[in-house]
C-alpha cells in the first residue's frame, strides 16, 4: 500500500488515501468518497488529469497525453497506478489546454 496525497487549493482538497499497486488512483479515491474529475474512466481523455509533485506512478495504460506531458509529470488518474508514496495537485485539465 502507498500513501496517495490529493491537493487542490481552488477545491480546499487535501486529503491522503492508501491506495494499492494494482488500484487506479482514481478508484481508490472514489471509494473513500472524494469526488474527483472524471469522464471516460479509460485513460483517453484529459478530465481526471493531475500534476505529479512528488512520487511516481504507472500510467502505461493511457493513451491521452503525450511524452512532454508525461515527463513534466501529468498524471490520468483514471489508469494511474502508484508505485511510491505520490502528492498529486488534482482538477489540472486546464494547465494541458
Amino acid at each position: 500500500m502507498y500513501k496517495v496525497r490529493l491537493v487542490s487549493e481552488a477545491e480546499s482538497l487535501d486529503t491522503t488515501i492508501e491506495v494499492s499497486e494494482d488500484t487506479y488512483i482514481l478508484d481508490a479515491a472514489d471509494e473513500a468518497g472524494i469526488d474527483l474529475p472524471y469522464s471516460c474512466k479509460a485513460g483517453a481523455c484529459s478530465t481526471c488529469a493531475g500534476l505529479i509533485k512528488e512520487g511516481s506512478v504507472d500510467q502505461s495504460d493511457q493513451s491521452f497525453l503525450d511524452d512532454d506531458l508525461v515527463n513534466s509529470g501529468y498524471v490520468l488518474t483514471c489508469v494511474a497506478y502508484p508505485t511510491s508514496d505520490v502528492t498529486i495537485e488534482c482538477y489540472k485539465e486546464d494547465d494541458l489546454y
